[in-house]
């Protein structure tokens, strides 16, 4: 590839991975194609950009390997897994030194992982936190505010991603969340298994397509309810949570 003719000879360079729609098959129109240019430990910068060659979007990252070790555990931590996959999927362009190697059996290992069980604190905070979207939704209906449906959608897709922690699986970017409830090549493509909970799954989607206002709230205020009811239930007559102070 003519973007690598100013990379690869570099003394910095040891490696470089292509990852992506192109790699992993079904681009569409708008897929870039993904590079990972792996740089020496020794090095004290990393760099990102973007090229169009022969009408292709090339996005580069340039990393230490070190980083992409970083970048492994803050994706984990964040229930996401877009660098692990990325590895795990890409194609290797040249690989000096093996790092490459490496790091696809590090990728491999930390999507193995299993995510901790959220504690009693932190699911308290998350099922207050689903009541208090529900409550400004309302607060928005009633007020026959002009971004209803903005507010409607930014909630359910918050919703799943809060449930998704309660069932320690993934978080997926709300742009991808419908692909990942109803389409098999997209959990082959990035390594997914299927939303664990059909009832939820099959309730959301429904309330993906409401258009009434009266309608998509009653769709959320049910979702809600079934999420909480999950969650051990919820009331917020008395509610309260008690933990220690952070030092």
């Amino acid at each position: 590839m003519k973007h690598f003719e100013r990379w690869q000879d570099r003394d910095e360079v040891v490696g470089a991975l292509i990852c992506g729609s192109y790699v992993t098959g079904h681009p569409s129109e708008r897929s870039d194609i993904d590079v990972h240019i792996i740089l020496s430990n020794d090095v004290t910068w990393q760099e990102r950009g973007n090229q169009i060659i022969d009408g292709f979007l090339i996005e580069y990252f340039a990393n230490p390997s070190g980083q992409i070790w970083r970048y492994f555990q803050d994706d984990f931590n964040k229930h996401r897994t877009m660098a692990m996959v990325q590895f795990q999927t890409g194609h290797i362009l040249f690989d000096y030194t093996g790092i490459i190697n490496e790091l696809k059996i590090e990728a491999y290992a930390w999507l193995e992982k299993n995510y901790e069980t959220i504690n009693k604190t932190v699911l308290e905070i998350k099922k207050y936190g689903l009541w208090d979207m529900l409550d400004n939704v309302k607060d928005c209906y009633e007020q026959k505010r002009g971004d209803f449906i903005c507010v409607y959608h930014n909630a359910l897709a918050s919703l799943l991603m809060e449930n998704g922690q309660f069932l320690n699986v993934y978080t997926i970017p709300s742009y991808q969340i419908h692909a990942y409830l109803v389409d098999p090549l997209y959990l082959q493509k990035y390594m997914k298994s299927a939303f664990p909970d059909e009832r939820l799954k099959q309730m959301f989607l429904h309330a993906l397509k409401e258009n009434k206002a009266e309608q998509m709230l009653e769709s959320l205020e049910t979702l809600v309810s079934y999420v909480l009811q999950q969650m051990g239930g919820f009331c917020i007559d008395g509610w309260h949570v008690k933990s220690p102070i952070e030092g």
